[in-house]
C-alpha cells in the first residue's frame, strides 16, 4: 500500500490532507506582550490581509531593539521571532521561517524549560515550515513534540490538536508510515466525537478528512463509508436540502474520478468492502472513464440542486460544483454534456471577490481532466531511486476550445522510440478543461507536458 503515498496525493474536497500542509501559512498567534502591542496588532492586521512583506517589516521593528538576547528579555525575543517565522512562512520565505522558529525554540528551552507550555508555537511552527519544505523526516519529531505538549497542558480531546493531527498524517503518508498516519487521522475523529458527539452535523467535515485520507492510500471504499456517513449524519438533523449535504456529496463524487486517475496510472484501488459496510455493488466496478459511478453523477447533481435552490449560497461553492460536473463530463467522453456547465461557471467569475480568485483561476488556464497514462510509464514506478533512472518526453501541442488536443509533437526527449510514440497517443487521447475568455472556451497555444518514464539502472538499451 506504500505506493499510493508515493504516487498520488491529491487534495480532498472536505477540509483533506493538503490543508494540513497550508496550516503552515496560518499564522501561530502568541499572545502579545504590552511592550510594542500596537505594533503587534498592526502585525496581525497586516497577516489577516495576507501582505506578507508589510508584516516581515513590523516583526523585524519588533525583534531589533530585543537583540542582542539577555536574560532578562529572552522570551520577550523569543515571540518577537515567532512572530517573524510566521509571516516569512506565509510568504513561503522557509530557509528563513526555518530559521527563526529553531532560534524561537532555543531561546524558549534556555529559560523556560523542556516541558513549557510556551515551547508549543515554535515546534508547530518549525514543523509545519519543515513538512511545508518536504522535510517531513525532519519535520515528524517536532510535530509529535507538540502534539504530546498540546495533551499535556490542554487535555486529551482538545480540538486545537486537530491541526497538528492532519499535518502529521499528512508527513507520515509521505513517508509511507501508514499505520501512524492512520492512528493519528482515527484519533482525530475521536477529538471530534468527544467535543460534538458522534451524530452531531459538526461531525460530516471530520468524517470527510477521515475519507480523505483513504483515498490517498487507495481504499476506496472505506473512504466511501465515511462520506455516507457524514451525509447520513446531516440529512437526519438539518434534512435532505441543507447546504451541509454538499461537501460529502461532492467528496463521494469525487472518489469515482481519483479512482480512474489511479486506475490510469495501472493502480489497482482497494474497492472490497467489509461485512455489514455501506458500500454498493457500485464499488467494484472496474474504474474507466465510461464507466465512473452513476453514485457520483447522481450525488454531483444533487448537490448543485441544493446550491441553486439556496438564495444565501456562496459564489465559490456554486461554480466549483459546476465545473466538477463539467469535468465528470468531459472524462465520461460527454462534452456536450460537459460544456454547459463551464459555460455556467464561466458566467459566474464577474460575480467573484477577492476571497474567490482560486475558483476563478481554475478557468483561466486549461485543467487536464483525463490522460491515459502510457502502459510503459506505469511500470518501476516504485523502484527505489538507487536502483533506477529517469527518461522523459516532454511534448508541446494545442488545446482547442472542446477539450481536444491537436498538433502534438516532441519538443524534448532523452526516451525511447516506443516511449516517444506511447506519449504521443496518450496526449493526443487526453482532454482538458479549456481556457475561457469573455465566458467562452478558446484555443490554448503552447501548452506543454512532460512524461517520465522509470527504468531500472542496468538497463543500457532499448528492450521493450
Amino acid at each position: 500500500m506504500l505506493q499510493w503515498a508515493r504516487l498520488q496525493l491529491r487534495p480532498g474536497l472536505c477540509g483533506a490532507l493538503w490543508i494540513a500542509v497550508q496550516l503552515a501559512t496560518a499564522p501561530l498567534r502568541a499572545e502579545p506582550t504590552p511592550a510594542g502591542l500596537s505594533s503587534q496588532q498592526e502585525y496581525w492586521a497586516q497577516i489577516d490581509r495576507k501582505d506578507w512583506d508589510a508584516a516581515i517589516a513590523s516583526a523585524q521593528q519588533l525583534l531589533a531593539p530585543l537583540r542582542p538576547a539577555t536574560s532578562a528579555n529572552a522570551l520577550q525575543l523569543a515571540e518577537a521571532l515567532l512572530l517573524l517565522g510566521n509571516a516569512q512562512l506565509g510568504k513561503r520565505n522557509l530557509v528563513a521561517a526555518e530559521s527563526a522558529f529553531s532560534e524561537a525554540l532555543t531561546l524558549t528551552e534556555e529559560r523556560a524549560g523542556n516541558s513549557s507550555s510556551r515551547l508549543l508555537d515554535p515546534l508547530r511552527g518549525l514543523g509545519y515550515t519543515l513538512a511545508a519544505g518536504g522535510k517531513h523526516a525532519a519535520a515528524v519529531p517536532y510535530l509529535d513534540r507538540a502534539l504530546l505538549l498540546l495533551r499535556r497542558n490542554s487535555g486529551l480531546f482538545d480540538l486545537s490538536q486537530q491541526g497538528l493531527l492532519r499535518q502529521l498524517a499528512v508527513s507520515q503518508t509521505l513517508l509511507g508510515q501508514l499505520l501512524e498516519a492512520e492512528r493519528h487521522m482515527l484519533y482525530l475523529l475521536r477529538v471530534g466525537e468527544h467535543a460534538y458527539g458522534a451524530n452531531d452535523p459538526r461531525m460530516s467535515p471530520v468524517l470527510c478528512m477521515v475519507g480523505d485520507w483513504y483515498i490517498q492510500v487507495g481504499q476506496m471504499w472505506r473512504a466511501r463509508e465515511y462520506y455516507r456517513t457524514a451525509l447520513t449524519i446531516v440529512e437526519k438533523k438539518l434534512g435532505r436540502n441543507d447546504p451541509a449535504v454538499v461537501a460529502p456529496l461532492r467528496s463521494l463524487a469525487e472518489s469515482y474520478v481519483q479512482e480512474v486517475h489511479l486506475s490510469l496510472l495501472g493502480i489497482r484501488t482497494r474497492s472490497e468492502r467489509l461485512p455489514g459496510s455501506l458500500g454498493s455493488s457500485a464499488d467494484d466496478a472496474p474504474a474507466g472513464p465510461k464507466l465512473l459511478s452513476a453514485e457520483g453523477e447522481k450525488a454531483l447533481l444533487r448537490a448543485l440542486k441544493i446550491l441553486e435552490g439556496n438564495p444565501d449560497r456562496a459564489t465559490r461553492p456554486l461554480q466549483e460544483t459546476l465545473l466538477q460536473l463539467g469535468d465528470w463530463y468531459l472524462m465520461k467522453q460527454l462534452p456536450a454534456k460537459a460544456f454547459p456547465y463551464y459555460g455556467r461557471a464561466a458566467t459566474l467569475d464577474g460575480t467573484q471577490d477577492s476571497q474567490q480568485a482560486a475558483s476563478a483561476s481554475a478557468l483561466g488556464f486549461p485543467v487536464q481532466v483525463y490522460y491515459p497514462t502510457p502502459n510503459l510509464a506505469t511500470r518501476n514506478r516504485t523502484l527505489p531511486a538507487a536502483e533506477s533512472e529517469e527518461r522523459y518526453v516532454r511534448v508541446e501541442f494545442t488545446v482547442m476550445p472542446d477539450g481536444s488536443v491537436k498538433d502534438a509533437r516532441i519538443a524534448d526527449a532523452d526516451a525511447t522510440d516506443r516511449q516517444k510514440s506511447q506519449t504521443l497517443e496518450a496526449i493526443h487521447s487526453s482532454r482538458y478543461r479549456p481556457k475561457f475568455a469573455d465566458g467562452k472556451p478558446v484555443e490554448t497555444t503552447d501548452m506543454s507536458y512532460r512524461q517520465v518514464f522509470k527504468q531500472r539502472k542496468e538497463t543500457t538499451k532499448e528492450t521493450e
